[in-house]
């Protein structure tokens, strides 16, 4: 089906230009079509194959089935999309992966995500997406103290030593709590909402 990666001198042919140009159509075509929530685009993209994998920032969907009933479910809540870099691999005239980084704001909250596809040309398909995964990075919100100095500011201020040893462990853990309170914390409150009583001790 798919030719040998290896050539003639043992190697591929790595990013070769008429290769490469055409993922960058291609790429460009599904984040149009990502941006529009074109479900039938998005879905031709794919490898229509229970083996394909797509892994989400919430979602593990195994097999085409399982991708195509994610989009016609969901709907995109980011704008504001910009890829900050792609990189395009590719080996051989039938596999490349396509990596991004790019900003844009989901619910309204900035994100930092990255973005992995693993592509393969199918003599009767064309290229096809066969493996993706999608996930954001914990980042501090701009003009705001790396998570390092953030827990040096905490620290600090309820004189609660840390131990090295302990640094990492304390920064993941902030991290990791970010990641689940701000999706949270995107929701808009009704105006008419009742305010939290506050208690004084």
């Amino acid at each position: 089906m798919v030719r040998s990666l290896l050539e003639a001198s043992g190697m591929p042919d790595v990013n070769a230009p008429a290769v490469v140009a055409e993922l960058t159509l291609l790429h460009d075509a599904y984040e149009r079509a990502l941006a529009a929530n074109d479900v039938p685009a998005l879905n031709g993209f794919f490898w229509d194959s229970p083996h394909i994998v797509r892994f989400g920032v919430h979602e593990h969907l195994y097999g085409a089935a399982a991708v195509a009933a994610y989009r016609s479910s969901s709907t995109p809540a980011f704008t504001e999309r910009k890829i900050l870099r792609r990189t395009i691999l590719s080996l051989g005239n039938d596999v490349a992966s396509v990596m991004c980084e790019l900003d844009q704001k989901v619910a309204g909250q900035p994100r930092h995500s990255r973005q992995s596809q693993v592509w393969v040309r199918f003599p009767s398909l064309g290229w096809k997406i066969v493996a993706a995964h999608v996930s954001n990075a914990v980042l501090p919100p701009p003009g705001r103290p790396a998570w390092d100095g953030y827990v040096d500011l905490t620290s600090s201020a309820l004189a609660l030593p840390i131990d090295r040893a302990h640094r990492p462990g304390v920064i993941e853990s902030i991290q990791r709590t970010a990641a689940i309170a701000g999706p949270l914390m995107a929701f808009d409150l009704p105006g008419d909402g009742e305010v939290a009583p506050t208690f004084m001790a």
